[in-house]
């Protein structure tokens, strides 16, 4: 049975449904999977291969920090030199937001994220937590670590819960995440024309709904809303067209400031947008579907932490350190 809230949803338009939709235990979807006895599972970086947790019947949900208004709880375990992202995170674990969750996977994107893991064992006690490194630079054998890492992560999991994982379950996400991929690269192209048709805080927006649904359900929801957009007149009244670059940013507020002055963000350089949905995942009849999901996240590189991305290293090493 389909809950009330999602029932109201369906009413609405695509475009609608996807710039309210709530985030976390507010959200639709995810109440609707955990009632039908799936498991919901947070994660925090780009690096973490979502379509194995997919594939193992998981509902993967990217951890924001949207809504916090003070890290006092977390400043305690995390001295305020560090990023506010971590931090804010933190509170949230503490207050108790993400106590929905049936899981938790951390990856060691940088050493404060990394460091949270320990925090969040002690104080949040999440009932079953992963780890996922990944190398700073590419190479073999540091693929290799990659790689035994992912599979140490399935073993965990499947310890824990019994669930199976099938290569064809694994290329059955990876289809539905590269159709994902696929749909977002066509709604970023719809803010390119000279009359863009939709906003950035919009698609901000979208952005966030589609870190808090299966990806099978967003797809649909992503086509409507794309036709929907099509039908729209355009934006013609902006006094300038710019485009926000960073690291992981999930609130709207900064992007509503610029456009609330007439500007209008059209593009985006962040992990959490435009550089998290490039590059499909490329099946290799050679290699198992795991090994090619392992390819694409460790040669994706939408981080500056990767030591290959740029000539010069100390630049690199300097950005992971902030």
């Amino acid at each position: 049975m389909v809950p009330a809230s999602t029932a109201q949803a369906h009413k609405r338009t695509a475009i609608d449904e996807l710039t309210n939709m709530p985030v976390r235990r507010d959200n639709p979807y995810v109440q609707a999977f955990q009632d039908k006895g799936g498991l919901v599972f947070g994660y925090v970086c780009s690096y973490v291969p979502e379509e194995i947790l997919d594939a193992m019947g998981i509902l993967p949900v990217r951890a924001g920090a949207a809504g916090v208004t003070t890290t006092a709880d977390a400043d305690v375990y995390l001295h305020r030199f560090n990023c506010t992202y971590p931090r804010a995170l933190l509170q949230l674990g503490i207050e108790g937001a993400y106590n929905f969750l049936d899981g938790f996977v951390f990856l060691n994107g940088c050493e404060q994220l990394r460091r949270i893991y320990d925090i969040w064992k002690e104080t949040v006690k999440t009932s079953f937590m992963g780890m996922v490194t990944i190398p700073h630079a590419k190479g073999q054998e540091r693929m290799k670590w990659y790689i035994d890492d992912m599979k140490k992560l399935v073993s965990d999991i499947q310890m824990e819960y019994g669930l199976p994982l099938s290569n064809t379950r694994l290329e059955e996400s990876i289809a539905d995440y590269n159709r994902y991929r696929e749909l977002m690269s066509e709604l970023y192209s719809l803010r390119l024309s000279e009359k863009p048709l939709l906003s950035g805080s919009e698609a901000m927006k979208i952005t966030n709904a589609s870190f808090n649904m299966p990806k099978k359900v967003l797809n649909e929801k992503l086509e409507t809303a794309i036709a929907e957009l099509k039908q729209r007149p355009g934006i013609s009244n902006s006094r300038a067209k710019l485009m926000i670059a960073g690291g992981f940013m999930d609130d709207t507020f900064l992007i509503d400031i610029v456009e609330e002055q007439g500007a209008l963000v059209v593009t985006d350089s962040l992990c959490y947008g435009r550089r998290y949905i490039e590059d499909p995942v490329k099946l290799n009849t050679t290699r198992s579907a795991l090994d090619s999901i392992a390819d694409r996240y460790a040669y994706h590189n939408p981080c500056p932490r990767m030591m290959d991305t740029y000539k010069l290293k100390f630049c690199t090493m300097a950005c992971c350190a902030l």
